[in-house]
């Protein structure tokens, strides 16, 4: 009950927070390109230097060993979690065109801007390595299988014109930010303490911006 407890108090300040965006935005405090440019510095600058922080502080090259089995855990998750988004479109006779989103939105979850503040909300900094292994996996998933399916699916039943793949999005800067850290990590570069201390302070705003 204490546990349940704890977790309901660390959550309710990111619906606070979440709900004071929201009363703002509706009282025109926001201009009309803040959300994206918002979303840009998050993703572009404080979550990596966030998730580079993380890794650097809290993962060792032997727990790094450990957590890449995950990945299988990961993947057979995501495999049966299509299945079972394949068997509701069929069963709920979902029309054309709109199986891909469903199933695209039945798997792959937003793990940024929903998961990552949750994440560290109810376990903290530590917990940011684990949350990582999912990540690798919903970006992979995101951006070849459920990409596919969405471009590929249409009213009448036949298949899009095929669109040329970008693989710059399997490659975004949180994920650069992980393998950056991944290289520091393996051959044990020491990174400055006045280094550490801005990444430090850049990657805070990750979670209330979030």
């Amino acid at each position: 009950m204490k546990i349940f407890i704890t977790s309901i108090e660390s959550i309710i300040p990111i619906i606070a927070i979440i709900v004071l965006g929201y009363i703002l935005q509706n009282r025109g405090w926001f201009g009309e390109n803040f959300g994206a440019n918002l979303s840009r510095l998050i993703m572009n600058i404080a979550l990596p230097a966030s998730i580079f922080v993380s890794v650097m502080k809290y993962l060792t090259f032997d727990k790094l060993l450990s957590l890449s089995e995950g990945l299988i855990y990961t993947f057979g998750a995501f495999a049966l979690t299509y299945i079972s988004a394949y068997i509701c479109v069929k069963l709920f006779n979902v029309r054309m065109g709109r199986r891909g989103t469903m199933i695209n939105t039945f798997v792959n979850a937003n793990t940024i801007f929903i998961g990552l503040p949750l994440n560290i909300a109810l376990f903290g900094n530590e917990a940011l390595p684990y949350f990582l292994i999912y990540y690798i996996t919903n970006t992979i998933s995101t951006w070849t299988l459920g990409i596919y399916l969405m471009t590929s699916d249409s009213k009448s039943g036949k298949n899009k014109a095929s669109s040329k793949f970008d693989w710059k999005k399997l490659m975004p800067p949180p994920l650069i930010g992980f393998l950056v850290s991944l290289v520091f990590l393996i051959f044990k570069i020491q990174i400055p303490d006045f280094a550490t201390s801005t990444l430090t302070y850049i990657g805070n705003i990750v979670t209330p911006l979030s």
